[in-house]
């Protein structure tokens, strides 16, 4: 039917019938609107499934799906970068400016500047309840916290290494594992 029929078909019906044909128009659009065709469901988990098989190649790290894909990509846009103390920029970096600077460009948090004055920025948690997302810390020289990281997963963590520059380690490495302190979750984080 074109639309000049349907015009003079709406002004002749009466109210009664007029409300119940507009009712069938409305809920057929709404019908229509929330039909989601069971192509793009799979295509979509397809997607995501893919997106944490693609990062967890390139760190290395078992990803369980539900981790925070914005901090993923900002983290591993840093792999490889250099080492330098007091840098907190891709051309050289150490720990806690690595932290900072991820924070700041990701979250849009301010955080305290060295390692151990972060553990001012974080509530401490147990190792066994380390996400994504949470900082690790370590005590490499002296008495008190030097090296910080950021937890990705599966005992893996992601820090500015003075030797290596930006690279992902394991808690359970020899080295790491001596040196642990403790974690802790950023408290603006998840407040």
């Amino acid at each position: 039917m074109n639309s000049d029929i349907l015009c003079i078909m709406f002004v002749f019906m009466n109210k009664r019938i007029r409300n119940l044909f507009l009712l069938a128009i409305v809920l057929s659009a709404l019908l229509t609107s929330c039909h989601i065709p069971k192509e793009t469901t799979k295509k979509d988990v397809s997607t995501e499934r893919g997106f944490y098989k693609k990062y967890s190649e390139k760190l290395g790290v078992k990803f369980e799906g539900n981790e925070d894909r914005k901090l993923i990509v900002a983290v591993t846009e840093w792999i490889g970068v250099p080492y330098k103390y007091g840098g907190c920029s891709k051309s050289g970096t150490d720990c806690s400016g690595f932290v900072n600077t991820i924070y700041k460009e990701t979250y849009n948090y301010s955080l305290n500047r060295s390692a151990f004055d972060l553990l001012k920025d974080v509530e401490q948690i147990k190792r066994r309840d380390l996400k994504c997302g949470d900082l690790v810390f370590f005590i490499t020289s002296g008495k008190k916290i030097s090296h910080v990281g950021i937890y990705l997963n599966d005992s893996k963590f992601i820090h500015a290494s003075s030797s290596r520059g930006v690279i992902v380690s394991d808690l359970n490495e020899n080295y790491y594992a001596k040196a642990y302190s403790t974690a802790g979750r950023l408290k603006a984080r998840w407040h």
